[in-house]
């Protein structure tokens, strides 16, 4: 049996190496359309943000003792984030009939966002970069997004620092600080 040639042997692995990979992430990339706090139209697919839930357009919200329409603040913010941006998108695996809330534990009182919406097989959901800048990350981080633990913790330390930094939808997490002050 004849043996194939190095020139043959490099150009196969060659060729191997640009195949894509079994089980590899599936990516799309485009300029971004914003459509709410949780979905983006990149290209011509639409995605929901993966990991996250932001507040849907109706919801009404108590930030900083003052009741707002924390959807479309979600929304306006995701929008200076990405829109007309371009932008890659990973695509992520969610397990259909997930509810898309199951988020962080709430605080006393709070309702979790989102609280009947569940995954949508229709949807695809991704991780979506700004060049090297995690969109869902800055999202929870600016506090606009909770984390939805079951399909991703990895924004669980942004969804704290935002928490105890009382950005966005925190805003309202004050504690009462009490005036230590002797009098004269």
């Amino acid at each position: 049996m004849r043996r194939p040639s190095p020139s043959v042997l490099i150009g196969f692995f060659a060729c191997c190496l640009l195949l894509p990979m079994p089980g590899a992430a599936q990516e799309i990339r485009g300029n971004a359309k914003v459509v709410s706090g949780n979905e983006i139209i990149v290209g011509k697919r639409a995605v929901r943000l993966f990991g996250i839930a932001a507040p849907g357009l109706e919801d009404i919200c108590t930030v900083g003792g003052v009741k707002i329409r924390c959807g479309i603040v979600a929304w306006s913010e995701l929008i200076k984030l990405a829109d007309g941006r371009f932008l890659s998108c990973d695509i992520e695996k969610v397990p259909s009939g997930q509810s898309a809330a199951e988020t962080s534990k709430p605080e006393d009182g709070e309702k979790p966002t989102n609280a009947s919406a569940k995954v949508d097989p229709a949807h695809e959901y991704a991780t979506c970069y700004i060049g090297e800048t995690d969109l869902n990350e800055a999202l929870v981080r600016l506090g606009w997004a909770k984390v939805v633990l079951s399909q991703t913790d990895r924004y669980q330390v942004d969804e704290t620092d935002a928490r105890e930094s009382r950005r966005g939808l925190w805003a309202n997490n004050t504690r009462s600080r009490k005036k230590n002050r002797k009098k004269r």
